[in-house]
């Protein structure tokens, strides 16, 4: 038959299989006085004869006495794809029968084995002479190595045709099993790896934790020398983000602009893609070889991630496949917090337009729930809570006075001091911050800093008189922030304190209005260039001019 490149693929994949298998049959065959030879499709020797007798080692000299006549017989074979014998030129005889592989003649098998018809006194005579040997000495060789009739030939052959069959099925199921193992490792990797990015999903996470995680796992179970991931940015006035794991000469801007170049090529195949001969197609030397995947939402591909430079082989479908899995995880995790980011700037936009209608009834106080909320996140960083409870605190500290709302507005302008009415009818807004805030789930545990920022340590405070360990801590942190922004700036009735006096008051109402410990942070600071920061991001109460002339 015609051989393609197609079917000397698969005729080499055989025989590597074959050899492993003629190894052991091998064995098996010397029992029976057998000596196996292996050739391939073509009537090429693929090792070299090993005789099993003595005599046949004398006789052969290394190799086999009858090596063309063995090479006929193959070649016979192959022709037929039947068995076929021969005599050699000493009257042993020679069995061959075809070796197949998924239906594909993938070689042959030759058996050489002495006939008693060998001792025949003629035969024996002829051979020796042929041979120049010592019919004395080559007689008690040969009677030990003929232990089969001529006419046992065919029985023979089918025999060995069953040992190499039984063989070849247990190297194919030996070779199923390898695969499975190999497999069920990959998979193993793959379901391990992508249950330990799962479980660290979270909307909160930025992204750049999130992919370095992600980064790191791949280098681990890939066996590569570094894994690269880049986000696109959002605005182009932003830079990409770049996330590495591993080690490799290349900076972010040439990572960023590769992935550039692969973005197209990969999006349009759908799919992790393979290259394993990127070096000489590339001006980058330090990339040898890539698996690359695409980051893609329903808005369209939004970053890449790829493994690079493969230790001791080349990448394979498993390497795309496993990073495949990956990349679909993390395009999910990249699309849900950029939706949860925005959903957060759609909300803090909201809340910051609720503080700014306040300030806007009081020209006096603009700007204040932004300061005090920028104190309070500030005093809840330098005590070292986490980031989440920092961000509480700070939304606590900006909506602290949004119960102001339900206070007349001739009561909030009010140049100088209250009277009792009108004070009881101030005291009110805690509480009634509380109650607007808290149909809003996301806002329920910023209420308790609303609620209580007006209470006192030695429990004068209002709405209700806490005390002590009463207080919690978050209405203790705006308390103070919410003193010390109103003792700094001009009110109605007052114009701002000077920082003496400011720093004074905070320390004579320690451990009765307010937390010694906060007091102690707060004025360990430089105050002066403090007030300044927080200051200088106050901006109009409105985004926009309220041009009268506007239509």
């Amino acid at each position: 038959m015609p051989m393609t490149k197609m079917t000397t693929e698969a005729t080499r994949r055989g025989l590597e299989g074959l050899e492993k298998v003629f190894e052991r049959v091998r064995a098996d065959a010397g029992e029976l006085g057998l000596a196996l030879w292996l050739w391939d499709a073509q009537g090429e020797p693929l090792d070299a004869f090993q005789p099993t007798c003595e005599f046949c080692r004398v006789v052969s000299r290394g190799d086999h006495c009858d090596r063309s006549v063995v090479a006929d017989l193959v070649a016979r074979v192959i022709q037929s794809e039947e068995r076929a014998q021969a005599r050699g030129a000493y009257g042993c005889c020679l069995a061959a029968l075809p070796v197949w592989h998924r239906r594909r003649l993938i070689g042959v098998a030759v058996a050489s084995f002495c006939v008693r018809e060998m001792l025949d006194e003629e035969a024996m005579a002829r051979m020796c002479d042929r041979a120049g040997l010592d019919r004395q000495a080559t007689e008690p060789l040969l009677r030990a190595c003929c232990r089969h009739d001529l006419d046992e030939a065919e029985y023979l052959m089918t025999v060995l045709d069953r040992l190499l069959q039984n063989e070849q099925a247990v190297q194919v199921a030996q070779d199923e099993l390898a695969s499975l193992s190999a497999n069920l490792t990959v998979t193993y990797e793959e379901l391990s790896v992508l249950y330990t990015i799962s479980s660290s999903m979270k909307l909160t996470q930025q992204p750049q934790d999130f992919l370095k995680r992600v980064c790191d796992e791949l280098l681990e179970v890939m066996n590569v020398e570094a894994v690269l991931a880049v986000s696109h940015a959002e605005r182009p006035a932003d830079v990409d983000l770049v996330v590495r794991a591993g080690t490799i000469d290349l900076d972010d801007a040439t990572a960023a602009s590769l992935v550039k170049d692969l973005l197209p090529r990969v999006v349009q195949a759908g799919r992790a893609v393979v290259d394993n001969r990127f070096a000489p197609a590339s001006a980058l030397p330090a990339v040898r070889n890539l698996v690359s995947s695409a980051l893609v939402t329903e808005q369209g591909p939004i970053g890449m991630l790829l493994a690079v430079n493969k230790k001791g082989r080349e990448f394979d479908s498993a390497d795309a496949k496993l990073l495949g899995s990956i990349v679909n995880q993390s395009s999910v995790f990249l699309a849900n917090h950029r939706l949860y980011a925005d959903l957060q700037d759609l909300l803090m936009g909201v809340l910051h337009a609720l503080t700014a209608t306040i300030d806007a009834k009081d020209p006096y106080t603009c700007g204040h729930s932004q300061r005090v909320a920028r104190v309070s996140r500030c005093l809840a960083e330098k005590i070292g809570f986490a980031p989440a409870k920092v961000q509480q605190i700070y939304l606590a500290g900006l909506l602290h006075d949004i119960g102001k709302i339900g206070i007349p507005e001739k009561t909030l302008r009010k140049e100088g001091r209250l009277t009792d009415e009108e004070y009881k009818d101030m005291k009110r807004h805690p509480v009634l911050g509380a109650k607007i805030l808290g149909g809003i789930r996301q806002l329920e545990k910023e209420i308790t800093g609303i609620m209580h920022h007006h209470e006192r340590l030695d429990g004068k405070g209002y709405p209700y008189g806490l005390k002590g360990d009463e207080l919690p801590m978050e209405a203790r942190i705006v308390g103070l922030a919410d003193s010390f922004d109103a003792m700094t700036s001009d009110r109605t009735y007052r114009k701002a304190l000077s920082l003496e006096t400011v720093v004074k008051e905070i320390r004579d109402h320690a451990g009765t209005q307010f937390d010694p410990k906060l007091v102690d942070i707060l004025l360990s600071m430089d105050l002066e260039s403090f007030l300044q920061e927080i200051r200088q991001e106050d901006g109009k109460v409105f985004p926009f001019s309220l041009d009268k002339n506007r239509r």
